[in-house]
Parts: structure tokens; sequence; C-alpha cells
């Protein structure tokens, strides 16, 4: 967790919401920087803020949640808004999402298999009584 409260404020919000390690007193450039370097890892980041000065990071990270109570610079920036304002909602968010991709890895090898099930019919010779007494 990334923030801009101060270290007790931090501890008490990073306990709440089941975070083992935190950065206070982060500016919005050192927030920035933060997503960029665990994104250049290759690594998935999800921001959740509710300034204006989270709105870089919330528009940087790949799932950007803005709090309802936020302004409207964060709404604006992130791709969802937290219509509870509850931190913890974000693991909710990423285990939704993650039976989405599961869901949708299902739908399309089923269209696949079933779109070859009614193209390769179309392939085999013909069994019409015109063909099978054609001259050869």
């Amino acid at each position: 967790m990334v923030t801009g409260d101060n270290p007790l404020t931090a501890a008490a919000i990073a306990k709440e919401a089941g975070v083992d390690d935190f950065i206070a007193e982060a500016r919005p450039e050192d927030k920035l920087d933060y997503i960029r370097k665990e994104q250049r890892q290759g690594r998935l980041v999800a921001m959740m803020g509710d300034g204006t000065n989270d709105a870089p990071a919330l528009a940087q990270a790949d799932i950007g949640v803005a709090m309802h109570s936020g302004t409207q610079a964060a709404k604006e920036a992130g791709n969802m808004v937290d219509l509870d304002n509850d931190p913890t909602k974000l693991i909710e968010i990423i285990e939704i999402g993650k039976q989405l991709l599961m869901t949708r890895g299902a739908l399309t090898t089923f269209s696949i298999a079933n779109d070859m099930a009614n193209i390769l019919p179309l392939f085999q010779p013909c069994s019409c009584w015109r063909c099978r007494n054609w001259p050869d």
C-alpha cells in the first residue's frame, strides 16, 4: 500500500485492509513512480484513490478504483468507482476479475469448438447421387 498519509494513519489503514507492507507520506509522483516500477517488473497493479493527487496514479494503474466520496478528477481517472468507499473491496474486485477471465476462457473455447463443428461438415465429400455417379 502506498499512501500520502502519515505513518500512524497508514499503519491503521493497512491493518484494517489486511495489507502487510505499506509506504507512508508518498507524494503523487512517488505513487506514479512506484506503479511504473511494479509494471516494468511484469506485475499487474491495482490502485485505489480518492483525491486529485491520486488521479495520475489511478490512470497509470492496470486497475484504477476511485472512491465514491473522492474528487471528480479521481473518478474520471479510474476505471471504476467504489460506491461503498471500502478499501477492502479491491480484493473482491480482483477475485471477480479472475472469475470473469476463467469464464471468458471457457466461453471462447466452447465458441471455437462449436464453430469448428459447424464448419467441418462443409468440407466433407458430397454423397448425393450426382456426385457418386460423376464420371472420373
